[in-house]
């Protein structure tokens, strides 16, 4: 978080409301996204417990993963690290949330509690848990790089 010699206020302020807010989202997890996006749309979506479900894991995700692209620009500010977490973010998006989805609503339904054998994945899906892997690896790799040279 140095410019130089200097640290850089922008992104200690940046990382902080990261946290705060992801933390917010932790706290808060069990808020409905899906009436608040159904208002929005005038009612628009149908009101079935898979929609409801579908609609908040989603929007979940969503919201993690953007704040924990904000924490890795403000812990690094460097571009290739925020090209690499958006390219991670597109990966749980397109490959891992509809996979979660489909195996969740297929075999356990919308209930909150998973099997063993999809915890794994529900905790990838409601939980930043790649992201923060990613920022950990990120961290390792800058130090390597440190060493280096």
């Amino acid at each position: 978080m140095e410019k130089g010699n200097r640290i850089d206020p922008l992104r200690i302020a940046l990382v902080c409301m990261a946290l705060m807010l992801l933390t917010l989202v932790y706290v808060f997890q069990h808020l409905n996204y899906f009436q608040g996006l159904n208002a929005i749309l005038g009612g628009a979506l149908p009101g079935t417990g898979a929609w409801v479900f579908v609609v908040n894991r989603t929007a979940r995700l969503v919201v993690n993963d953007l704040l924990c692209m904000a924490l890795v620009h403000g812990l690094f500010a460097n571009k290739n690290y925020l090209r690499l977490a958006f390219y991670l973010f597109l990966l749980e998006v397109m490959v891992v949330l509809p996979l979660y989805l489909w195996a969740k609503l297929h075999w356990e339904g919308t209930s909150e509690i998973s099997s063993p054998l999809l915890s794994p994945i529900h905790r990838m899906v409601v939980n930043p848990l790649l992201m923060v892997l990613l920022i950990v690896a990120l961290f390792y790799q800058q130090r390597a790089e440190k060493g280096k040279a």
